[in-house]
């Protein structure tokens, strides 16, 4: 009965799917205003999120036929590569968020407009160091022997698309990061159209590209680089439109952010790092264990799962600047709210998709590869595990993201590295890709499930104003 109520409240919200603003001058009408901006960017994100997997899943169906089993775990595995590499925007991306959003809620134009150059400009430089650094990497390193491959052909091929993939990814900092300010202004639905747009034009580029020239580099540049060139064009467009930018001030909104955005950015770096030590380097290990045929499997059944994991990011996704938004302004009751219905929802959804892949997995990526690749139903399993405890932690994520409760989140990690990695590689010698999905998904729920539920637990509800640490509430973020 009291799961129905709960649900009947979340139905209530449909109420705020409106264009017209609430007024904001108290606590109720702050809140209903977060709650339509959410709403707003929820029902954006998910039509970007399905144009999303929609080129997700013809990019399989175009490429796998084409490229075979060795050259499509190549692509597979640089395509997975942003996750692994995320670290080198310096966490500068994610507390713009946070930057932003506390300068949008000052409703001081001019500030806003100095955190807003300084982060772009601070991209800007970290993406041509982040190319450089990979173009060189990528020059290097030898690749036939690394991921296993039958010809030299391949590895030089593979080559050229480790550099392509150096420029890409230098772009794709800024583009990510012009997003991460609209975010941050609660204008999420803006950047999520802005998302499904890239990926709608990246559609017919893949398919010419399979059709003209089936090469791993050109098949990079034709998905990820016309995602990242469109974004670039689009939100610089419509920043500029509403004087929100201003490279008059590149270089003096970067002395004037270089201390509080770099700081704030140090431990979302940690963040980041941990992320691309314990999850996002998976292909990578994959590929040098048990070579790149291996990766096929996985990779096909990791994007699989984005069928369960993306709706809950799409869920909660927009809280992240509702949250620093109403901590800023000490609105804790929306807080408290919002995160219990957040994390029901989340949970009924992640739970109702898994069952259903787990049930039909096997015969959708055949159906999907064209027989090209077979799926083993244990790797189901264990993918369909792991994205219960990744949906859960999606929610606490990102309330503890704009909550500003990071240092708690870098120890977790720092945590659960220290103990998947090693835990990770014997799996995968000894089980292949399911005994990596399963290491990651025992270490996970022992260390983060353990951390957050004992050692931290107070300091989460304090947050919130259902706890109290040694005798007094928990200190607002002070911007």
């Amino acid at each position: 009965m009291r799961t129905v109520q709960r649900l009947a409240v979340l139905a209530a919200y449909f109420r705020y799917l409106r264009l017209q603003p609430f007024p904001s001058g108290d606590e109720e009408g702050r809140a209903a205003e977060r709650y339509r901006l959410a709403v707003l960017g929820t029902v954006s994100t998910a039509i970007s999120r399905l144009t999303g997997v929609a080129l997700i899943v013809l990019s399989v169906r175009w490429t796998a036929p084409v490229l075979g089993r060795e050259r499509f775990g190549i692509w597979a595995t640089f395509s997975s590569l942003a996750i692994m590499l995320s670290f080198l925007d310096l966490g500068v991306g994610n507390a713009l968020v946070n930057r932003v959003a506390h300068a949008t809620a000052k409703q001081d134009a001019q500030r806003l407009l100095l955190v807003i150059m300084g982060g772009v400009s601070w991209l800007a430089v970290i993406g041509l160091a982040a190319t450089l650094l990979l173009a060189a990497a990528g020059a290097s390193i030898p690749w036939t022997p690394l991921f296993h491959l039958s010809s030299s052909a391949i590895g030089n091929e593979t080559r050229t698309a480790a550099l392509v993939y150096s420029v890409l990814f230098g772009l794709n900092i800024v583009s990510g990061g012009l997003l991460k300010i609209l975010i941050g202004q609660q204008r999420s639905y803006e950047a999520q159209t802005i998302a499904a747009i890239a990926a709608l034009l990246a559609c017919p580029a893949m398919w010419w590209t399979v059709q003209h020239a089936p090469d791993v580099g050109a098949l990079l540049l034709a998905g990820i680089g016309t995602q990242s060139l469109v974004t670039l064009g689009l939100v610089i467009g419509l920043l500029h439109s509403r004087h929100k930018l201003d490279f008059r001030l590149a270089f003096s909104s970067m002395a004037h952010e270089r201390k509080p955005l770099l700081t704030a950015s140090v431990l979302f770096l940690f963040l980041q790092i941990g992320t691309m030590i314990g999850w996002g380097g998976d292909s990578f290990l994959l590929a040098g264990i048990a070579g790149v045929s291996e990766v096929a499997a996985f990779a096909v059944a990791q994007r699989l799962f984005l069928f369960a994991s993306q709706p809950v990011a799409v869920l909660n996704g927009p809280l992240w600047a509702a949250y620093a938004d109403a901590h800023a302004r000490g609105d804790r009751g929306f807080i408290r709210k919002t995160l219990s219905h957040s994390f029901l929802l989340s949970m009924v959804v992640a739970i109702g998709i898994s069952v259903v892949l787990l049930l039909f997995g096997r015969w959708i990526a055949a159906f999907w590869t064209e027989n090209t690749i077979a799926v083993p139903w244990r790797l189901l399993a264990a993918f369909a595990a792991w994205t219960l405890l990744e949906s859960a932690g999606t929610v606490l994520s990102i309330y503890l993201n704009g909550s500003g409760i990071l240092r708690e989140q870098v120890i977790v990690v720092i945590c659960f590295c220290m103990i998947a990695v090693p835990a990770k590689v014997i799996a995968a010698i000894y089980a292949g890709a399911f005994g990596l999905v399963t290491a990651t998904t025992v270490v996970y729920a022992v260390t983060a499930v353990g951390l957050y539920g004992t050692v931290y637990r107070k300091r989460i509800l304090a947050s919130i104003g259902t706890a109290r640490i040694d005798g007094q509430s928990a200190p607002q973020i002070v911007d």
